[in-house]
Parts: structure tokens; sequence; C-alpha cells
């Protein structure tokens, strides 16, 4: 099954020669697919996919809250991590949490049966 390639500026679909463009067509761009499902899984809202309402982070319950508890945040980010194709081990995963400018970030390198991946940055305002 193919994943459709998402604009990293506007999270948007692009289309290419009249036809949605593919993140990986060939293949070839492991680091490119596996970097677009970590920010997608990290982005993810708990309840937000409509066919799988167990997908996704607690967002509203536990990280846009004031004094968000990293340690458990970075735990139930770890296991999420797990549940993505492709995805067989956590190497990094470090969260930063900017309360000035209200933006956390996410440094992640995953481990995928072509070896280490990333470090992937994926950055969220709130």
């Amino acid at each position: 099954m193919a994943d459709f390639y998402l604009n990293w500026s506007n999270w948007g679909l692009e289309v290419s020669g009249g036809r949605l463009r593919e993140i990986n067509p060939d293949g070839t761009d492991w680091i490119g697919e596996m970097r677009q499902r970590v920010a997608i899984a990290i982005k993810t809202h708990l309840g937000e996919v409509l066919l799988d309402t167990t997908r996704g982070l607690p967002w509203s319950e536990e990280i846009l809250i004031k004094g968000p508890d990293l340690a458990q945040i970075t735990s139930r980010t770890r296991a999420y991590l797990l549940t993505i194709e492709g995805v067989t081990g956590v190497r990094r995963l470090e969260i930063e949490l900017d309360n000035a400018t209200r933006i956390m970030t996410w440094t992640v390198d995953v481990e995928t049966p072509a070896g280490v991946t990333g470090p992937f940055n994926v950055t969220v305002t709130f």
C-alpha cells in the first residue's frame, strides 16, 4: 500500500502529473517515508482517527495542559512509535518544551530493518 506525500510546510497532499504524489513510489526513499510516518504519529490526537480511535497521543488529556509530565509523554510516545509499520526500535527520543514560545520539539531516531533512521525533528506549536 502506498503512502501519499505530505508537504511539510502546510501538511497538504501534492499532485504531480495529475496524480497524488506518493512518498516512496520506487522504494528508495526509506528515510523520507519513516520521517513522515513518525511526524504523523506524533501529531495525531488520540481518538482522531475515525476507524481506529485507539491511535494517537493523548494531546488534550496529557500534553496540552499546564505543566505536562514529559517523562510520561516520552514513555507514551516511545510505545506509540513502536506501532508504526517499519519501526523495529526507538534508539533516541528527546522531548523539549519551551514554555515561553509554547513549542514542543521531539527529536527521534528510529530503528528499521534498513538500520537506524534519523534524527527527525518534529515541532508542534500550541
